[in-house]
């Protein structure tokens, strides 16, 4: 249930953030010297826990987002500034070894973890486009961030658990890069990878989480 909700979250947030996007792609294409390129795309994003007790520190969450590229210069190698936003929405149950009471001992517990997060990001990239087919970029650049995080004990007895939730607000910095191969003049398929640093970080039952690493994605891509 909680990844088809996923989905439908995520294919939302897609489509919401083109809507967004595509006023300033249309600012991009004036200013920008030859047709803007945008990107719509679907990825996963690699979060580490700072906390020994968790069964398996790193997992993978799903991001969805787009953005837009205007070039302002340059023939076969062009330079421009970029724009875009990732959104991540994830419902996942972590373990973790946890006090079982007043006895003293330690017990495998299950927190369920739900979480939502979007990150808009800002800056520069260069392309090398040697054909009309294939383009290839780099990009770099800040970004800010807001999430929400839950956790809920799940068939739990330690005195230590309880349900909590945050809100946080961060910022950051981001460099990527990726390919475009092009089936037509205006659309065609793309792939990618980014990392970011951030200092959005939540503080919960389960210990703390930087949320910040790899994220690599595919999807399309679309001249205007």
């Amino acid at each position: 249930m909680h990844v088809n909700l996923s989905i439908k979250l995520g294919i939302i947030l897609i489509i919401c953030t083109g809507m967004c996007l595509v006023p300033m792609g249309k600012v991009l294409s004036q200013e920008a010297i030859e047709p803007t390129t945008g990107h719509a795309f679907y990825g996963k994003m690699t979060i580490s826990y700072n906390n020994s007790d968790i069964e398996g520190k790193d997992f993978d969450t799903s991001i969805f987002g787009a953005d837009a590229q205007g070039p302002f210069g340059g023939g076969l190698l062009k330079y421009g500034i970029e724009t875009g936003a990732i959104f991540s929405v994830d419902s996942d149950v972590q373990h973790f070894r946890a006090s079982s009471g007043s006895n003293g001992g330690t017990a495998a517990v299950a927190v369920e973890v739900d979480s939502f997060i979007m990150d808009y990001f800002f800056g520069g990239y260069f392309g090398l486009e040697p054909s009309k087919w294939l383009r290839l970029y780099v990009g770099a650049g800040p970004l800010l961030i807001w999430g929400i995080q839950s956790t809920e004990p799940k068939d739990s007895d330690s005195d230590e658990l309880s349900s909590n939730s945050e809100i946080k607000f961060g910022v950051g910095l981001y460099a990527r890069a990726g390919i475009d191969i092009f089936l037509s003049e205006q659309f065609g398929l793309n792939i990618g990878t980014r990392i970011n640093e951030t200092t959005l970080s939540f503080e919960d039952t389960t210990g703390n989480v930087d949320i910040e690493g790899l994220q690599y994605y595919f999807g399309v891509a679309f001249r205007f």
